[in-house]
């Protein structure tokens, strides 16, 4: 019996609120006798060159983003400017990420910046699913890294055996072989019934896995930098653990995965003081997620205004004057 439409409604966002309960509890049980002076103080010891360190990780991480935004739009070929495809990346990326939902959220901006050049909406459709790509990508491939790499160290972490975290990571890793195999080889689209799923070439596949890993490092990076350091905990170590969290928070479908993340890392580093550690998840939020966005708000803000310049209209005009001419 199929589902009512309210009730498929309903179900994702109940689901989304049920997990942030039982991660708000737990995080909740688990920190409450931490003291807001200890996290003070906590933060107050992250070094400044880590912070700078960290802001240019930021820089790199929405850089790379921004390239490949324009290298997609160059692909579709629909006609927009890479200006037009940065500025697209440096909006959809942060908001999208605050707001929730980011394949929608993300979209939607994506949507009104290609639309004012009067981008079709089916290209409009094809950069929003290209873009949203590579950080998939980049975290199945660098968890089967992590998981395969240090599996002694994953295995115990996550309380299951090293041969099972080793196991686990091969079979990640195997499964994207398996993908870039089919990229390498099929040259038609897969059929599902009457839909019809064109993948991207080897070369555009090759960007999104680069992308993807900088993207995923980029924020495992900032994270690592805010944290103490802890004896046995290497990078390649952590970056298991950060990529489970944020699976874990991007499940979660809440904004941010706002306490989902916070639960997920105090579960899997217990070894961390408590203080320490939500000092550093906060400082990664103000770096990664705060700024990012409080810049994309001023220069959606200001690409508003300016689009509304009556010479940048008349522009729009000639530009959608012009594709219609040479369309058949």
């Amino acid at each position: 019996m199929p589902l009512h439409p309210l009730l498929r409604r309903l179900l994702p966002i109940a689901l989304s609120a049920a997990i942030v309960a039982m991660a708000a509890r737990a995080l909740y049980s688990t920190l409450h006798h931490v003291k807001l002076a200890d996290v003070l103080t906590a933060q107050r010891a992250i070094p400044l060159g880590n912070i700078v360190i960290s802001a240019l990780l930021v820089t790199t991480l929405y850089t790379a983003l921004a390239i490949y935004e324009a290298i997609v739009v160059r692909f579709v070929e629909g006609g927009a400017s890479p200006r037009r495809a940065v500025l697209a990346a440096l909006l959809a990326a942060p908001i999208g990420h605050a707001i929730g939902w980011g394949a929608v959220s993300g979209g939607a901006i994506r949507y009104r910046i290609y639309s004012a050049v009067h981008l079709p909406p089916l290209d409009i459709g094809k950069i929003a699913l290209l873009a949203a790509i590579p950080y998939p990508a980049g975290l199945g491939l660098l968890l089967g890294v992590s998981l395969v790499l240090q599996s002694e160290a994953a295995g115990s972490l996550l309380h299951v055996s090293a041969a099972l975290a080793r196991g686990t990571g091969l079979a990640l890793l195997g499964l994207h072989a398996a993908y870039l195999l089919l990229i390498a080889t099929r040259r038609t689209p897969l059929a599902f019934g009457r839909f019809r799923l064109t993948l991207p070439p080897p070369d555009l596949t090759a960007v999104q896995y680069c992308v993807g890993i900088i993207e995923v490092c980029c924020g495992a990076g900032i994270l690592y930098l805010m944290l103490p350091p802890i004896p046995g905990l290497s990078f390649v170590v952590f970056l298991g653990v950060y990529v489970l969290s944020i699976l874990a928070a991007l499940a979660s479908s809440v904004p941010a995965g706002l306490v989902v993340l916070e639960a997920m890392l105090v579960s899997l580093l217990p070894s961390i003081p408590q203080a320490a550690l939500l000092a550093g998840v906060m400082v990664y939020r103000f770096v990664l997620e705060a700024v990012p966005f409080l810049v994309a708000i001023s220069l959606f803000v200001g690409y508003e205004l300016w689009w509304k310049l009556p010479r940048q209209r008349r522009r729009a005009a000639a530009l959608k004057a012009e594709r219609e001419r040479r369309e058949p």
